[in-house]
């Protein structure tokens, strides 16, 4: 009768669980065309897409060393879920990892960095 009771209370308190709201939502990804790019005359276009469970707010882009962001897309990834984005990075004149920050509505944050060769 005991080991029945333990059961019962184990199903009910899983079944809690398992329903609760509060559940963690997942940072916003991004997937690139290339693993990393190769400049031509100086400037190259990274291309992907990028996903988030809550919608996109922004999308900063900055290359490495720069204080200043090269782009901030705060228009066309804004209230999306499936973003395929397309950046032209001009004035590459040697090997430069670009910073690319993703935020969501809830401002989760989402860094990675994409390397453009000469």
């Amino acid at each position: 009768m005991t080991k029945k009771r333990i059961l019962a209370f184990l199903i009910i308190v899983l079944s809690i669980v398992s329903c609760s709201k509060d559940s963690p939502t997942s940072s916003p990804a991004i997937t690139f065309t290339q693993p990393e790019g190769k400049a031509v005359n100086g400037q190259y276009t990274i291309t992907g897409t990028i996903t988030s469970s809550v919608l996109l707010l922004k999308v900063i882009v900055t290359k490495e060393g720069d204080t200043a962001p090269f782009i901030i897309d705060d228009t066309t990834a804004k209230n999306k879920n499936n973003y395929p984005y397309s950046y032209l990075i001009t004035g590459i004149t040697k090997d430069t990892n670009i910073l690319i920050d993703i935020y969501d509505q809830n401002n989760t944050k989402t860094s990675t960095r994409f390397l453009i060769r000469i």
